[in-house]
């Protein structure tokens, strides 16, 4: 049976992942339909937006309605699309060409956090009165969470709902803060408790009570909604209370999972639209009397930035696609389909974090390099690198900040671990006896396979040794904690990229640059996992231990050291990318 994390524990090809060559042509229309418009009405109208232009916003917004870019996930029987998560992340992605994430933040915002509670988890009633005009953007929505003192700590909101003495009303009261569309929403969801019970609400923006503060002056996505929301005795219907009394925890954390994943999309459109801008800029550019992409360091740079994208596509797509299988399982005549597509997305909540982490680190490498390669010029406001890095830089605290998101990706493994949901002392004791089906020298890329088998032994090594010293209390451990987080999402990368690239490999012939890309990824990625083990080995373990400890990850260690020219192999992909534009 599939389940979220079990990347660690299974054998590479062992099974079929999703990946972009597997999309439908009607997947693949919808992409071109996206793309089209990012790069004919966001990008041309990106400075008009970024001057703070709701009208403008606004209007593009509901031409995202009339293309159906915002019915995606919301089902037909309420005038949307009800397509797969696929198609969300195609759209989600390929919005970011358009190189404005204040408009991606405002769509985003709106058909994502801002819809989707009411898909999974509003009544019939709501879902006929509210989704088929959320989906043409007549009505814009915001999702309320963040509090002055509750940020990631969301469970310690203060705002609380009380019932009236009719019985026919919530009123509430308390004050939400850094509220994305807060200033041009017409529909809010908001949590608050109910004698202690942690509660969601749909509040329309014309109740008496609600009022918005003045727009936050932000460092990026400067064309966006950014305002407090405050909440004054505001009475709201009982029919308006989200899913159940007490399910609020529920519905917000399984909304942000399925943000996390479309933001790691979003990211991976900026991620491709920073290097199309950039090549284009080094291709014109001369110094020293040639094209400054011809100089061997800024080679570097390009390989980079593709290999990090080529990675970061993968598991975009792999998540994305587990995702939906586990909701094909789903009955869809079930009076709880919806909430169960909720259930299905959080079981892969691990996978969901990997996203938004990798996704928000690695366009913030791109847009850095990027900037890098223009020089001054990327310092200059015109040119377009300066504003992808400032709008950047809010993705690692969207969505539950970089840091919580590690501490989930590695409590997840913790918990699995403790209720034995994976075989992971099943799988150490076999690694024990020796590392199983990974010598096949004829096989493609046959070393990198032995390579991240090595890997995922030497972090489960690890693991188990952090468990065995710390237990239950490994949370509080939080710098090991962010490190075992960063192995188990390195892991995922490459198994994926692995993956991705032998499918491939199965079903057409060998392409010298895919395998490049997954020969430098693979020795890179390794150098760091080795060394991330035994740090984490040298401060937990002493004496004796400490020697038996790095003595049996260097067994690892052997099968992991790859000879490998990775200077030789980024000259060649970035030749690729300059001949393939």
């Amino acid at each position: 049976m599939k389940t979220g994390g079990d990347f660690l524990t299974k054998q590479i090809c062992t099974e079929e992942i999703f990946t972009r060559e597997k999309f439908s042509p009607e997947q693949e229309e919808i992409a071109k339909t996206v793309e089209e418009f990012a790069r004919e009405r966001i990008r041309p109208n990106k400075q008009k937006i970024e001057k703070y232009n709701k009208d403008l916003s606004l209007e593009l917004l509901r031409e995202c309605g009339e293309l159906g870019l915002l019915s995606v996930d919301i089902p037909e029987k309420y005038e949307g699309l009800g397509l797969d998560k696929v198609t969300s992340a195609i759209v989600a992605e390929t919005l970011g060409f358009g190189l404005c994430a204040s408009f991606s933040t405002t769509m985003g915002a709106h058909s994502g956090i801002g819809t989707l509670p009411i898909v999974f988890f509003g009544s019939n009633s709501q879902k006929e009165k509210y989704l088929p005009k959320l989906g043409t953007a007549e009505l814009v929505s915001a999702y309320c969470l963040t509090e002055p003192e509750s940020g990631s700590d969301a469970l310690a909101a203060k705002s609380k709902a009380v019932l009236s003495e009719d019985g026919q009303n919530y009123v509430l009261n308390g004050t939400k803060q850094f509220i994305t569309n807060a200033s041009w929403a017409d529909l809010f969801i908001i949590f608050a408790t109910v004698t202690g019970k942690f509660t969601g609400f749909i509040v329309e923006r014309n109740s008496a009570g609600l009022s918005i503060g003045p727009e936050e002056n932000k460092m990026g996505i400067k064309g966006s909604s950014t305002c407090t929301v405050y909440l004054e005795n505001v009475h709201v219907p009982v029919e308006n209370v989200l899913g159940a009394i007490g399910q609020g925890a529920a519905i917000a954390f399984n909304t942000l999972n399925i943000g996390r994943f479309k933001l790691g999309a979003a990211t991976l459109g900026g991620c491709k639209a920073a290097i199309e801008e950039t090549l284009q800029y080094a291709s014109e550019r001369r110094q020293f009397g040639q094209s400054i992409r011809n100089f061997d360091v800024i080679k570097g740079y390009f390989a980079d930035m593709s290999i990090r994208t080529f990675a970061l596509d993968s598991i975009i797509y792999k998540t994305v696609g587990l995702i939906d299988d586990a909701v094909s399982e789903i009955d869809e005549s079930s009076a709880t389909y919806d909430s169960g597509v909720a259930e299905a997305i959080e079981s892969y909540a691990i996978e969901a974090s990997i996203c938004k982490v990798v996704g928000s680190e690695t366009l913030w490498f791109v847009a850095d390099k990027g900037l890098q390669i223009y020089g001054g010029y990327g310092f200059i406001e015109e040119y377009p690198m300066a504003s992808v890095l400032r709008d950047n830089r809010i993705d690692r605290i969207f969505e539950g900040t970089n840091e919580i998101n590690r501490q989930i990706i590695s409590g997840y493994f913790l918990k699995k671990a403790l209720m034995e949901e994976l075989p992971i002392r099943e799988k150490i004791k076999e690694n024990g006896n020796g590392l199983a089906g990974t010598d096949d020298h004829l096989d493609v890329l046959s070393k990198e396979k032995r390579g991240i088998e090595a890997a995922k032994a030497a972090v489960l090594y690890v693991f188990n040794e952090t468990i065995c010293k710390y237990g239950q209390d490994l949370p509080n451990e939080q710098q090991i904690g962010s490190m075992l987080s960063d192995l188990f999402s390195d892991i995922y990368l490459v198994d994926s990229v692995l993956k991705r690239v032998i499918q491939k490999f199965a079903t057409s012939e060998v392409d010298r640059n895919w395998l490049a890309i997954a020969r430098v990824f693979s020795a890179e990625k390794f150098y760091e996992i080795s060394s991330s083990c035994k740090k984490i080995v040298s401060s937990i373990l002493e004496n004796k231990d400490l020697e038996n400890g790095l003595r049996d990850l260097n067994t690892f260690d052997k099968k992991m050291h790859l000879t490998t020219n990775v200077f030789e192999l980024k000259r060649q992909i970035a030749d690729n990318l300059y001949e393939k534009n």
